[in-house]
């Protein structure tokens, strides 16, 4: 790669790994999981530099890599399946308000299948269209609509009596 290529990829990726980590978190459940998923995406985007520093969206171009990259790594092994049932996020000393529900909702984020929990972080954390969720994970636009409904339903039957709005007492 060219020296422009590599400063030009250097620059990119101080920017948008940050960006890369939180989707990543959101879908692996875990600190190191979110860290060598942010690691193999800015890898592989290193790797096809030339090929999508041209992308009309950078940014979607690696949401992408990382998206497919987290679908293609839970399918592989066996191993990673019974992995799923990961322990919830251990609680910060000094939790901010309302800390307690999104430790709740991370530990019943981490029991949806890999690819429901890539439906529900790019649809309601990345703030994601229908129709750009279907482009990112090579689906219809009906199977993520789906998909969505079908989390939904899971993670508001599981939330049960959790309080999701402060009574402002």
């Amino acid at each position: 790669m060219a020296e422009g290529g590599s400063a030009a990829f250097e620059a990119y990726a101080r920017t948008a790994q940050r960006r890369l980590y939180r989707t990543a978190y959101l879908l692996c459940g875990d600190v190191e999981g979110a860290r060598d998923l942010t690691q193999t995406t800015l890898a592989k985007l290193f790797q096809h530099w030339r090929r999508a520093s041209r992308a009309d969206n950078l940014d979607a171009y690696a949401r992408t890599v990382l998206v497919r990259t987290f679908v293609a790594e839970r399918r592989r092994t066996v191993r990673d399946l019974l992995a799923h049932h990961r322990q919830a996020p251990r609680p910060h000393p000094n939790p901010a308000p309302g800390a307690d529900l999104r430790l709740t909702l991370l530990s019943l984020l981490a029991e949806l299948p890999p690819r429901a929990r890539a439906v529900v972080v790019l649809r309601y954390w990345d703030d994601l269209s229908v129709e750009t969720v279907a482009s990112l994970l090579g689906c219809s636009e009906s199977t993520v609509k789906s998909q969505c409904s079908r989390s939904l339903v899971r993670l508001r039957a599981r939330m049960g009596d959790v309080q999701l709005y402060s009574t402002g007492g």
